[in-house]
């Protein structure tokens, strides 16, 4: 008789602002505060409107980033249910290669974002530099979602399987009747992924993702075509 897998299933119910948080973000502003003090000593009072404006923008951009992302998180988690696994980046057996790939994404987007956040308070010392904020507001974007992949224990790039569905992305979700999970002949750890659109004019979607063999199983014992029969017939 074949045993259920012990899969993780992950409380994914949002997180909360705690003492180390809040310590964490003392720890940043003093750092930017003591990197960012000698540029505004040397600047004019225009120079400096200029420099608060600039931060003004990050802060706004990076608020309303994580504030909308997690709020389209919430909404998807409120109809998920906990999650069971994720797929692992490329053909890798394990998380580890995900894990890693996803913190030195955000580390060096993190570095690019305060380079140019510090380039552009240069350029303030001329003009206000509207092309550099521009940058600075796609790079924040992009980082600020790193980071949240990061909050999420969330490989980025990754398909969360839910209880009651699947994320292809952070944000987009489909339920398990739109599914059909398939064995892949080519890849041990591989699953074959059957969606249907949630829309009658667009076709079913098929993709080979790679899991670990306790996911896969699981996946297939839940999801696949003999499951999905037993759920459609009636009776």
């Amino acid at each position: 008789m074949d045993t259920e897998p012990e899969l993780e299933l992950v409380d994914e119910r949002p997180r909360q602002f705690g003492l180390i948080h809040l310590l964490v973000l003392i720890a940043v502003l003093a750092l930017a505060s003591a990197l960012l003090a000698p540029l505004f000593r040397t600047m004019t009072a225009r120079q400096a409107v200029f420099a608060l404006m600039i931060l003004l923008v990050d802060m706004t951009v990076v608020a309303a980033t994580f504030i909308f992302c997690s709020m389209l998180r919430e909404k998807v988690l409120s109809v998920a249910g906990r999650r069971v696994g994720q797929t692992n980046v490329g053909m890798a057996r394990s998380r580890a290669l995900g894990r890693t790939a996803t913190a030195c994404n955000f580390f060096f987007m993190a570095i690019v974002y305060l380079a140019n956040l510090i380039l552009a308070i240069l350029f303030a010392k001329q003009d206000f530099p509207w092309i550099v904020i521009i940058s600075q507001v796609q790079v924040g974007i992009f980082t600020t979602i790193l980071f949240l992949q990061l909050w999420w224990d969330r490989d980025f790039g990754a398909i969360e399987f839910f209880e009651n569905g699947m994320a292809a992305v952070s944000f987009k979700y489909t339920p398990w009747d739109q599914i059909i999970v398939r064995p892949c002949k080519l890849y041990e750890n591989g699953v074959n992924l059957h969606i249907q659109s949630g829309t009658k004019h667009s076709g079913a979607t098929m993709m080979t993702v790679f899991v670990s063999q306790p996911l896969k199983q699981y996946l297939l014992k839940h999801h696949g075509e003999e499951s999905q029969f037993h759920k459609k017939s009636p009776g």
